[in-house]
């Protein structure tokens, strides 16, 4: 609505229920009498009742806290446990060997976890020997088929 036109409103927009006004003192009146009877109950009661009203007391009981020294030493060797039979791996009564390893996981592997001081460690100068590598015969069918295969996984990568 905008605010040009509110000077134009002749209905407020709110509205009286019908003879509101001509039964509004009786409704007040009615209200003051039940006020007034309310107080008025019925009950009563007895004269030094609160005098001699005792309730008895209980007696204390013990408390047990759930966080004593121990329940959590059993409750944690009860989640070790638990957490040994896992990492145990008893349920798996699959058997690995060297073959279920991929060639990718040990090269990486060795990458990752050594360095090239241990690597020179592995291999004693006498046994890296050149002669090794130059009286070291490969048969032609040998080579020739290496050489089809790096041809052929070439034409993959690229």
């Amino acid at each position: 609505m905008n605010n040009k036109n509110l000077h134009n409103i002749k209905n407020s927009g709110f509205k009286v229920p019908e003879n509101y006004f001509s039964k509004l003192e009786d409704s007040i009146i009615t209200e003051v009498k039940l006020k007034n009877s309310a107080n008025n109950t019925g009950f009563k009661i007895p004269e030094n009742y609160f005098d001699e009203f005792e309730v008895p007391i209980k007696k204390e009981t013990k408390i047990i806290s759930l966080f004593n020294r121990k329940n959590i030493i059993t409750i944690s060797s009860i989640a070790a446990a638990i957490v040994l039979l896992f990492s145990l791996n008893i349920f798996n009564n699959k058997t690995l060997s060297i073959n279920d390893l991929n060639t990718e996981t040990v090269d990486n592997y060795i990458l990752d976890e050594t360095n090239d001081f241990e690597l020179a460690d592995l291999f004693l100068e006498n046994e890296l020997d050149e002669t090794q590598f130059i009286d070291y015969d490969i048969s032609d069918d040998t080579l020739e088929s290496y050489l089809e295969s790096v041809e052929v996984n070439e034409l993959f990568i690229e």
